[in-house]
């Protein structure tokens, strides 16, 4: 089968688009759990589109500010997050960094 552009100009052979690498899809959100009064671990799941480019770190950040933690590496995992206070309860979201950028973040976690 042939692809005809017009003005005489056909393509028989089979076409390859490759397009650029975008910022990766956004982490799942798993489980945080507290490890101490100014620790906490959080779990998530890659996201299935990395982007067209090899995702190299996650960040977890989080909410309310001052707890954060990154983990260097493709898939999924556990990210330990420190910088936290004992008297405060906190959320966390996940993001994924590769080549071009950052991803929006995941879903908020449970509290802790």
């Amino acid at each position: 089968m042939g692809l005809n552009i017009g003005s005489g100009l056909t393509f028989t052979g089979g076409i390859t688009l490759t397009l650029p690498p975008t910022v990766p899809g956004a982490p799942t959100i798993g489980v945080a759990t507290a490890t101490s009064a100014t620790t906490a671990t959080v779990a998530f799941t890659a996201p299935i589109n990395n982007g067209g480019a090899t995702i190299t770190s996650y960040t977890a950040t989080s909410s309310p500010a001052g707890g954060t933690g990154t983990l260097s590496q493709a898939g999924s995992g556990t990210i330990n997050v420190t910088g936290l206070s004992g008297s405060t309860s906190y959320t966390f979201t996940v993001t994924a960094t590769n080549s071009v950028g950052t991803s929006s973040p995941s879903a908020s976690s449970n509290s802790i």
